[in-house]
């Protein structure tokens, strides 16, 4: 590591919540290292949301690639007004060093551009040219992508020892969790569980492939809600409505549908005061795991070594088909077509996710 410790460090995640929330204990061990430093992170309008109370950093820079886009399409000269007012805004920095945790090679190279004088990340199919250290990869496989960020931090010279996620929430989203609760006479004697039968608009079009049957879903709420006497509450995004009203629909005992109806921020508030949530893979998962939320996640294409719940815990159950040669299939960011009916998903029974219920729920 240099000897000069850097005054000015920016950190780059354009992705989604969940990879955005891997990058947590990077965040905080850079700050327990370089207490006196600024911290800024590069991330994308929705992560705001999840960073932006964040005790560790001092400033966000938000890159909206489909903002930018869409308003390059219709006045291509105010889109480059705006962007040159980012590009303004971090040259102003005066950053001497930048994690770059994006895998390609344009942020790297912006920086280099912008004065960025030491730029460390990952070196992903030959794109961390602009790099000046780069540890090579061959995507994320095996083990979990913090291990990952923990290997680009000796880099710097840093150890990470905590690998615990944080996500702080606004004491306004706190306050309207509390008013949601009393005003549905909601309180903490009773058993709260919360069900994410979909997973969010960050899944795309590989979502169908990556989600556990609703009916089951259902299956599993219509127990839990018998067994514990459980009040059920559904999450989901507004593009998320018809899974939920799907499960609704099935289930033979009331839930509260609250698709659509929230904030992330809300959303993470509301987790904070539940006895369990019960998702597919994805970001309402560590959203739960970040808020200390104990969990039951139904893992399909995706492999939970690399994805899942950090670090293992008995209070974070996952349910996936270890046996089957096929999963996990995606790789290097990539879901191939699945010729087996996504056997996957389709083959995990309720009764194994209602007995990784019962295990937290003991």
């Amino acid at each position: 590591m240099s000897s000069v410790h850097p005054s000015r460090i920016l950190i780059i995640n354009p992705f989604g919540i969940g990879d955005v929330l891997f990058t947590t204990p990077l965040v905080r061990a850079v700050r327990q290292v370089f207490p006196k430093s600024f911290i800024g992170y590069v991330c994308n309008r929705r992560t705001e949301q999840i960073l932006r109370e964040n005790p560790q950093l001092d400033e966000l820079y938000i890159y909206e690639k489909d903002e930018w886009v869409k308003l390059w399409r219709s006045t291509p000269l105010h889109a480059l007004w705006k962007f040159g007012t980012l590009l303004r805004r971090i040259r102003g920095a005066r950053f001497d060093l930048a994690i770059d945790l994006s895998l390609g090679e344009r942020y790297s190279m912006i920086l280099k551009w912008l004065g960025v004088r030491r730029r460390v990340g990952f070196d992903y199919r030959r794109r961390g040219r602009f790099l000046t250290q780069r540890l090579p990869i061959d995507g994320y496989q095996d083990v979990h992508v913090i291990e990952y960020y923990k290997a680009l931090l000796r880099f710097l010279g840093i150890h990470l020892v905590d690998p615990t996620m944080e996500l702080h929430v606004s004491d306004a989203d706190e306050r309207w969790a509390h008013q949601w609760l009393q005003e549905h006479q909601l309180n903490q004697g009773q058993c709260l569980i919360g069900m994410v039968p979909a997973g969010g608009v960050s899944w795309g079009v590989g979502a169908p492939f990556r989600r556990w049957s609703f009916e089951h879903f259902a299956t599993v709420g219509n127990a839990l809600v018998e067994r514990y006497r459980a009040k059920l509450i559904l999450f989901g995004e507004a593009s998320d409505r018809s899974t939920c009203e799907a499960v609704q629909r099935v289930m033979t005992h009331e839930a509260i549908d609250l698709s659509g109806q929230t904030t992330l921020g809300q959303f993470a508030s509301l987790l904070g005061h539940l006895a369990l949530v019960v998702c597919n893979d994805g970001g309402p998962l560590h959203i739960a795991v970040s808020r200390k939320v104990k969990t039951v996640s139904i893992f399909g294409p995706v492999d939970p070594r690399v994805y899942g719940p950090y670090p293992k815990s008995a209070d974070h159950q996952v349910v996936y088909r270890d046996a089957l040669r096929c999963r996990p299939c995606y790789h290097q960011f990539k879901l191939p077509p699945c010729p087996y009916e996504r056997a996957c998903l389709m083959t995990v029974e309720p009764k194994e996710v209602l007995e990784a219920c019962q295990t937290l729920l003991a």
